[in-house]
């Protein structure tokens, strides 16, 4: 078979399997430890789940202590990567509001702020007129809510591209519009990734692929169970700057955790929780929905009209705006909600980064991280155990 064309002769020390946030930022990572690295997407770079991404990095919306942890330091990781990139793309610490509109819900988020400000999170408790005076735009049905000054937003398509074009510079290269059609495996060993654009002559496979992942892992003859988790989101013309930071509504710790927490524990109903970010363009993003429908990913009038209902609700004055568009994709989910990160043990030039869910943004940085600690035998890799890709295999 002939060998693919867009390449520099020669083996690949590793072959990334998705262009993605988690693909892209691994790249980068990888090169800077000195790695020949090629990444295959079968689209353009941030087409799948990264192109339907909130804009936004929280910690307060987080569920669980290591989930928090987690991302507490991702972001910590984020900064550098911001200052590497000479703020090459839109990042902030503009801080979130989590807001209540019920007693029932200001309940739920003084327990959530109690936890964190166990775990060490700079978290604090407002009433409804504190809540309007750090953001104005909120209407009179706010109660209540809790701001994390330590929140970021970022913007996801910009953070992609940045890292791209950096991996570029250290000598990544991107095979776009190419798909991996299978795996050669000799023993306990990868020789090669085939592609539709001819063969790739390496040890090592990140599979990066999101929702597609489980697909990807089947061409090794390996079992991976990742579902996918469609979120419906909204964008709408621009005005002049009026909010900073990001709004959470309470009900969005409903929907998440209904939607992203163990598979026994999910339904098949739609949940709606709002965040809403206002870019630096002006233009306000609304997310999301959360819904199991397998592999569409198309809108739905339900889930622009839930969407739009709890933005009035929550931000009456945004009333006259237009919506631009509507559009979906499909976030990765493992069975016990927590990203899969690691050698498989059965054929350990395999490894996985996937099913990171809503958090992929959030968590990309540290997941790079890992991943180069992994492949240089590093000290540091803290939460292998955790991320384990054999952790399932164990459990059943």
């Amino acid at each position: 078979m002939k060998m693919i064309d867009d390449l520099a002769p020669g083996r690949f020390d590793v072959v990334i399997v998705g262009g993605g946030v988690i693909g892209t930022v691994t790249a980068y990572w990888l090169a800077k430890a000195g790695f020949k690295v090629v990444v295959v997407e079968r689209q353009d770079v941030a087409m799948g789940t990264s192109s339907a991404a909130a804009a936004a990095a929280l910690l307060q919306t987080k569920t669980s202590p290591i989930k928090l942890a987690l991302a507490n330091e991702s972001l910590q990781l984020l900064d550098q990567l911001h200052a590497e990139l000479d703020g090459g793309f839109e990042y902030e610490h503009t801080g979130s509001l989590l807001a209540a509109t019920s007693e029932e819900e200001m309940q739920l988020i003084r327990e959530m702020n109690e936890k964190l400000h166990g775990l060490g999170l700079e978290v604090e408790l407002l009433d409804g007129t504190e809540a309007r005076q750090y953001m104005p735009i909120l209407g009179d049905c706010i109660i209540g809510g809790s701001y994390s000054p330590k929140d970021a937003q970022i913007n996801p398509l910009e953070f992609v591209v940045a890292c791209e074009k950096a991996s570029k510079r250290l000598g990544v290269i991107f095979s776009t519009y190419n798909e991996v059609i299978g795996v050669d495996v000799h023993g306990d060993k990868i020789t090669a990734v085939q592609t539709k654009k001819g063969r790739i002559l390496t040890d090592t496979v990140i599979n990066a692929a999101g929702v597609w992942a489980t697909r990807v892992a089947e061409m090794a003859g390996l079992s991976l169970a990742i579902s996918p988790l469609k979120g419906e989101l909204l964008v709408t013309e621009r005005m002049p700057a009026c909010m900073k930071g990001t709004l959470i509504a309470a009900s969005y710790l409903l929907s998440k955790t209904g939607a992203e927490g163990k598979s026994d524990q999910r339904t098949v109903k739609r949940t709606v929780g709002i965040t809403l970010v206002q870019l630096k363009h002006g233009n306000f993003i609304v997310g999301s929905t959360r819904e199991q429908s397998g592999f569409e990913r198309g809108n739905s009038m339900e889930g622009i009209c839930e969407l739009s209902y709890q933005l009035l609700k929550l931000t009456p004055s945004l009333g006259n705006l237009h919506l631009l568009r509507a559009y979906a994709g499909l976030r990765p989910l493992s069975k016990d909600g927590f990203p899969i990160i690691g050698r498989e043990r059965s054929l350990p030039g395999f490894i996985q980064a996937v099913g990171f869910g809503g958090d992929g943004l959030a968590m990309s940085a540290i997941a790079a991280r890992t991943i180069a600690q992994i492949l240089t035998n590093s000290n540091g890799q803290y939460y292998l155990e955790l991320f384990d890709p054999g952790r399932f295999s164990i459990q059943e």
